[in-house]
C-alpha cells in the first residue's frame, strides 16, 4: 500500500484517529463541501482529525479506456479550499493496477484501518469501491462494523440538477463560467506558482505571470477577465490568456496573467485567479502591432468587467 498524509493546518492534536471523507474532490463543489462539512463536524464531535482521502492519480487513468477526466482545479487550490472547510489532513492513496485489484475488504483493511486509522468514514450516496466497483455503502457498513462508523451523505441537487464534477467540467469546456459557478458555489478559480515562460510579454509591453496549471485541463482556451490575488494580497484585475499562443506557434497550453500597472517580480510566488468573464477565443495575429492593439482592447475590457461570467 502506498499512502501518504500531508497536514493542511498546524494545530495540536489529541488524537491520531480520523474522521475520513473519501473522494477525488476535484473543484471542491457544493456537493463535496456538504460531505466534507459532515466529516469535519463528526471529527470535532468525536475528537477525530478531519481528513480527506483522495486518489492519485485519478482512478480513470488506470481502469478506464477513456482515461482520466479533464482536471478542474490545481492541487494548490484544492488544498486551500479543503482547509477553509475545516479539513486538517489530506491523505493521498496511490492508485495503480495493484490498488485497482484490491477487494473491498482489502481496501478497508489497508487504506482505512491501517492507513488512516479511521474512526468514522463519510461517503456520498452511491459510493462504490474495490475491484470492479464491487463494494457499495452497505458493503462498507458491514466491513466497518465494530471498527468504525459509516455515514452516507445524500446527493445534492441545485435547481433540480445533480451537483457533480462532470457537470462543472462540461460548463468549463464550453467556457460557461456562470454555469460552473452555480455548481461550485463560488466563482471558478485557478491557483498556482508563477514559473518562467518565454518572456515575450515583457518585450511587447504586456508582461505576464506564467502560472503552473498543475494539470488543469477543463477550462476552454481563450482570453478571460479575472481578479488576481498574489500571495493573499488584495485583488488586482488581470487579463488572462489560456492557450497555445498561435502567433508564436506554441504547442502546449499555458496560463498567462497580465496585471495592468504592476511591474513587480512574481517568480516563485503563488497567484490565485478568480475568473470573472470570458472575453474571446485565442487568435493568431499577422503582426506584432495587430497583437498589441488586441491586447490593449483586452485590457480595456478587463478593467471594465463586472464579473458577469458570460462569454
Amino acid at each position: 500500500m502506498d499512502l501518504w498524509i500531508e497536514s493542511l493546518v498546524e494545530r495540536p492534536r489529541a488524537s491520531t484517529r480520523r474522521s475520513v471523507a473519501i473522494g477525488n474532490f476535484d473543484g471542491v463543489h457544493l456537493g463535496h463541501a456538504r460531505l466534507l462539512r459532515v466529516c469535519v463536524d463528526e471529527g470535532r464531535r468525536r475528537g477525530l482529525v478531519p481528513t480527506a482521502l483522495t486518489f492519485d492519480p485519478h482512478p480513470g487513468s488506470v481502469v478506464s479506456h477513456r482515461g482520466a477526466p479533464p482536471v478542474i482545479s490545481t492541487l494548490t487550490s484544492r488544498r486551500r479550499r479543503l482547509a477553509e472547510i475545516g479539513i486538517e489532513d489530506l491523505a493521498h492513496f496511490r492508485f495503480d493496477l495493484t490498488t485497482a485489484r484490491l477487494t473491498p475488504a482489502e481496501f478497508v483493511d489497508q487504506a482505512l484501518v491501517d492507513g488512516v486509522h479511521c474512526g468514522c468514514v463519510v461517503v456520498g450516496e452511491g459510493f462504490r469501491f474495490g475491484a470492479g466497483r464491487e463494494g457499495d455503502v452497505a458493503t462498507l457498513r458491514t466491513l466497518s462494523e465494530g471498527r468504525f462508523d459509516t455515514l452516507e451523505v445524500p446527493t445534492l441537487e441545485e435547481g433540480g440538477e445533480r451537483v457533480s464534477s462532470s457537470r462543472i467540467r462540461d460548463a468549463l469546456l464550453e467556457g460557461n463560467l456562470r454555469e460552473a459557478e452555480r455548481f461550485l458555489g463560488r466563482p471558478y478559480e485557478i491557483e498556482g506558482l508563477v514559473v518562467h515562460g518565454d518572456h515575450r510579454g515583457r518585450l511587447i509591453g504586456f508582461p505576464t505571470a506564467n502560472i503552473d496549471l498543475e494539470g488543469v485541463s477543463a477550462l476552454r482556451l481563450g482570453v478571460y477577465a479575472a481578479d488576481g490575488f498574489i500571495d493573499g494580497e488584495s485583488a488586482r484585475r488581470a487579463a488572462v490568456n489560456l492557450g497555445l499562443r498561435p502567433t508564436f506557434e506554441g504547442s502546449e497550453p499555458r496560463l498567462e496573467a497580465h496585471f495592468p500597472g504592476f511591474n513587480g517580480d512574481l517568480y516563485g510566488r503563488t497567484v490565485r485567479l478568480v475568473f470573472l468573464a470570458r472575453l474571446r477565443d485565442e487568435g493568431r495575429f499577422d503582426s506584432m502591432e495587430d497583437l498589441k492593439a488586441q491586447l490593449r482592447e483586452d485590457v480595456r475590457r478587463v478593467q471594465a468587467a463586472a464579473g458577469s461570467g458570460a462569454s
